[in-house]
């Protein structure tokens, strides 16, 4: 079956104005023309409150820690936020902290990728390849029955 749209403002202080003056859930749902169960949802959704966010300490990290964070990513480019900090022997450092405190002072940088081989590179290595491997697939075809 299809669904209605969420409720929109209008209706919601409707049914708000309709809960002050005592009507029923059911009544209400009448008088909107919605589901009963949409009105029971909504008015038990305002009744149980947003939870707020509780702030946790964050870890400061002091001047000295950032300029050897900084000396480490400098020297270790490729590396992980958590190996940076490891290897300064900074701890307790949530890896949001880590990762905004590096964007903010060093360059993030990926592995350069290697071009893959071209013709000429290939021949040269197969021409190797045929040279100095054995290629004698008999005797091995014979010891594996």
């Amino acid at each position: 079956m299809g669904q209605k749209k969420d409720l929109t403002g209008s209706e919601k202080s409707k049914i708000v104005r309709y809960l002050a003056e005592g009507c029923s859930t059911l009544k209400i749902a009448k008088l909107l023309k919605r589901d009963h169960r949409t009105i029971k949802r909504f008015i038990q959704n305002s009744q149980q409150g947003r939870k707020k966010r509780v702030e946790k300490p964050r870890r400061k990290i002091t001047a000295h820690e950032l300029r050897k964070v900084k000396r480490a990513a400098a020297t270790m480019p490729l590396a992980t936020s958590l190996a940076i900090f490891q290897s300064c022997n900074i701890t307790g450092v949530p890896k949001s902290t880590r990762c905004a405190n590096l964007r903010d002072m060093a360059k993030v940088r990926k592995a350069e990728r290697r071009p893959p081989l071209n013709k000429t590179h290939k021949l040269k290595r197969q021409d190797w390849a045929k040279k100095y491997l054995k290629t004698d697939f008999l005797r091995f075809y014979g010891l594996m029955k």
